[in-house]
Parts: C-alpha cells; structure tokens; sequence
C-alpha cells in the first residue's frame, strides 16, 4: 500500500500518457496530418469556436497541414472543394453528425422535422418535397410586390439618415423581408427596432450556443439540452419555443383569414398561404406540423445570412472605388434600372452577379464546418482512408479561400468570376459553399438571392453611397452565423 501511495502520481501520469498515446496513435486516423494536440482532444478547436475565430485557426492548420487536417480525435477538416461532392452528395451517405444535436428542437411531439437537422432520408425528402414549390423562384417572383413594399418603407426611412449604421438597417429590413414573404406582413422591426426582443436570442443561441456546444455535443444535455437550465436561462419557454410560438401564432392568423375569404384573397401567394393550398389539395402531403416547421426555419435563419451578405457586399462596393463605379456604370447607366428593380433584370446584370458571388465567397454567412458522419464501410478522401463513425466536415472559409482556385484570396475581386476561362469559372461556381451543398443544401436560397440582387440594385440606383471612415473596417465574430458590425455610412438621394 505504501508503494501505491508512493507511485500514484506517476501511475496516474503513465495512464494518462498512455490514454494520449492510444488516441493519437490506436486509429487510422493516425496517418492524417494534424496538430498533435487536436489528435487526442477538442479544446483546441472548442476555444477557437468560442473565441468567434475558427475560420482563422482552420485557415491555418490547412496552410500549414495541406487539404486534409485531423482538428479533434475523431474529427477532420476538409480542405479540397472537390471533396463537397463527395461528404454532401445527393445519396446521403454522410449523416449529419452529433454537431447538430444542440440545433434540435422539441414540441409536445418530440423534435421537429427540420430539415437543417434530420437524418432520415425519407423524411427529409418529404420535407424538401412538400415545400419545395413555395420556396422555388418562380414562387419567390411572385412575392417582389411584398418585398418592393418593404423596400419603399427601407428608402423613406433611410432617406432621413444621410449618415446611418447600414448594417442594422440591413438586418432589420431582412428580418421584415422574410416575415412579408412568409406571412403577407411583417412586425415593423424597420421602425421598432426589434418589438419581440427576438434578435439577441437568435445571436447568441442559434448563432452562439450551437457552434460552440456543437464542437463537444455531449456538453448539450447539461446545458439548454437540459430543460431546467433551458428554462433558468431561457424562461419557461426558451428562444425555440417563443419562435415557435410566434410561427404558429402567424400561421393560424393566415388561416383565419384564408376562412374569413371564401371567395380568394388580395395580393401575392405567400409562402405560407401556397403551403396551406397545397395541403387543401392533398392533406396527407404536408401536415400541420411540418408546415409549422417550415414557417419556424423561414423565422429563425432567414434573415441574419442574407443581411450579413447584404454588409459584405455594400462594405466591400463602398471600400473599392473603382469596383464602386463599375457596378453603378452597369446599374444606372447601362441597364438604366429604375425603381423598382425588378429580380429578373437585375439578375441578368453579370457584374452585379459576380459582385454578389465574391460577396459570399469573401465573407460566408456560416462560420463553421458543416459536420458529417463517415458511413460505416469508411471512406477515402483526399487519398486518406477515413473509418466509418469519424467525423469530417468541410468550412465555407477554408474552400473559399483556397490560394489555387481563388490567388490572392483576401482580395474582393469580382472580376474573377468573369474571367475568360469557362472551366475554372464553373470550378468557382461549385466550389462556392454558403449554402451547403447536395440534399441538404439551404432552402431558402432562392428568397435570400432575390432579397440580395433587388436591394444592392436599388440601393445603388436610389443613392450615393460612401464610407464614413474610407479606411476603417469591419469587426465581425465567426461562429455560426458571422454578424458583422461597423458599416457606417453615408447617403446621398440620388437627383434622379
């Protein structure tokens, strides 16, 4: 016993040597190159989540390591865009990992059917099915009226700011986009500020909790996982169940009114009302839970992406003169738009479209890697053979700025998606991951690009714009959503 007690220190360390030696060394994933720490734990990459830098630190490893990174002891970054097809192809092999566990949401049901977080196929597909027209482009063309009424409400308030924080503008007016399209009508955030006190939730759990909890998801179920923390921190209901809520509280006033309109209702087809008609036509192809579903994900992370572009674009235009007068020659005076801009012209301008795809490329809305489970047969990727259960994920940061596809990629040069080579421009195109990609690519794509196009557009044929501070910069964190702050700008109403 007096040995024990003499040696326990250095048994104690030998196990613990030991245990770091298996994790390093006792797997395939041994022969993935990798900061020697990461390979036998996830602090390294916990820390760089909660400091609102992972894009940073996997930018890093990925110079220094090349395409493939073990960034955790059974976690790998990918950094070959030509790796996408494989982890997020349409056959869906690759599962959504433990990751996601802290972005599921519960009713009285069980978890919600949402597509961001299901692993079944079927159900996913019914999901993607049963909304699939509503979130089309030939359904988002239908709702410009709605948007261009938000929009002429942007401009009058604007119009009395000649020096404004642009990018809360920009938030506020998505955030009311997003209501209008899927409800008829918005809650007036552009000119309440935020009346339900939902943007701070949305910051710091969809956009905070789930990046950082998600690196170690076993931290969940004694965190917001667990529901007496989830309300001590939250409130009885928490931010999911108040958006919930607000979704359900919307839908059911739609419903009122589609009853109270036998004779059919004014104005453009909602998201929410061709949701409805499709399930009048054939109840059993969406339920009234996954429409609610539907109407919750428009809610929940349908506007901080498109306003986060929005500042990348409008930052970047205003920083750059000669990109700044390009855009307007093409705009004002080539296209000679008029308000309101229509998506379809707008959207046939190839400078403003290049501007936009630089934009998400510099600057993806995401800022984390979209985490998948490697099937159980394993797979090979970037010529290393990954076994079944590991985790591998691909950053939108990482293949966006990878120095072959995209050289000098800190640079925002949209002149390279016109570049003269039309097969690396279509490279470019494949490569570009701010919306994930295969099955699982994001719903709202459509609403976001249309939002995107008819503002910058506008804006340019409303106003003169231009940077308080021509050499200040912005400030953003990187986790989930990567919101930036500090577009100060200054307007000038255009004479014509």
């Amino acid at each position: 016993m007096d040995i024990v007690h003499q040696y326990w220190p250095f048994l104690i360390s030998a196990a613990f040597l030991s245990w770091i030696l298996l994790q390093r060394y006792g797997t395939p994933l041994r022969k993935i190159p990798g900061p020697f720490h990461a390979s036998w734990t996830r602090l390294p990459r916990f820390i760089a989540v909660a400091s609102g830098r992972p894009h940073e630190w996997e930018l890093k490893l990925h110079r220094k390591y090349g395409r493939i990174v073990r960034v955790g002891p059974d976690l790998v970054s990918v950094g070959d865009p030509a790796a996408i097809n494989i982890i997020y192809n349409a056959n869906d092999k690759f599962k959504k990992s433990r990751f996601y566990l802290p972005f599921m949401v519960y009713d009285e049901e069980g978890m919600l059917p949402d597509p961001l977080v299901i692993n079944d196929k079927a159900l996913h597909t019914r999901m993607k099915k049963n909304a699939y027209t509503a979130y089309s482009m030939g359904a988002m063309l239908q709702l410009e009226p709605l948007v261009e009424k938000v929009t002429e409400r942007f401009f009058a308030l604007l119009d009395k700011r000649p020096t404004c924080d642009l990018g809360k503008w920009l938030r506020f007016y998505a955030t009311d986009v997003i209501f209008a399209v899927t409800f008829g009508e918005d809650l007036g955030f552009m000119e309440k500020g935020d009346p339900i006190g939902m943007m701070p939730m949305l910051e710091y759990v969809v956009g905070d909790y789930v990046a950082i909890v998600g690196t170690v998801p076993w931290l969940h179920k004694f965190l917001l996982g667990n529901r007496f923390v989830a309300r001590l921190a939250l409130g009885e209901n928490g931010l999911e169940g108040a958006a919930l809520d607000l979704a359900l509280k919307q839908v059911d006033k739609f419903r009122q009114k589609m009853a109270a309109s036998a004779g059919g209702m004014d104005g453009p087809c909602t998201f929410v009302h061709r949701l409805l008609e499709h399930q009048k036509k054939d109840p059993e192809s969406i339920t009234d839970r996954e429409l609610n579903t539907h109407a919750f994900g428009n809610i929940t992370a349908g506007a901080d992406t498109t306003a986060i572009a929005m500042r990348t674009i409008m930052f970047n235009v205003a920083r750059h003169p000669d990109i700044y007068r390009a855009l307007c020659r093409e705009i004002r005076d080539e296209a000679g738009l008029k308000l309101p801009v229509s998506y379809a012209t707008a959207s046939a301008l190839p400078y403003l479209d290049a501007v936009i795809k630089e934009a998400l490329r510099i600057h993806p809305p995401n800022g984390v890697m979209y985490c998948r489970t490697v099937p159980p047969e394993g797979a090979t990727i970037c010529d290393k053979f990954l076994p079944g259960g590991t985790e591998v994920g691909i950053s939108p940061w990482v293949v966006h700025y990878d120095d072959e596809l995209f050289p000098d990629p800190e640079r925002f040069e949209p002149e390279r998606w016109l570049a003269a080579d039309a097969d690396l421009v279509a490279r470019r195109k494949r490569s570009i991951f701010a919306f994930s990609a295969g099955s699982h690519t994001c719903l709202g794509k459509n609403i976001s690009l249309m939002e995107i196009t008819k503002l910058i557009a506008s804006l340019l044929v409303r106003y003169d714009i231009s940077l308080e501070d021509p050499d200040g910069n912005m400030s953003f964190k990187c986790r989930w959503f990567t919101p930036q702050t500090g577009l100060i700008v200054k307007l000038k109403i255009r004479d014509s």
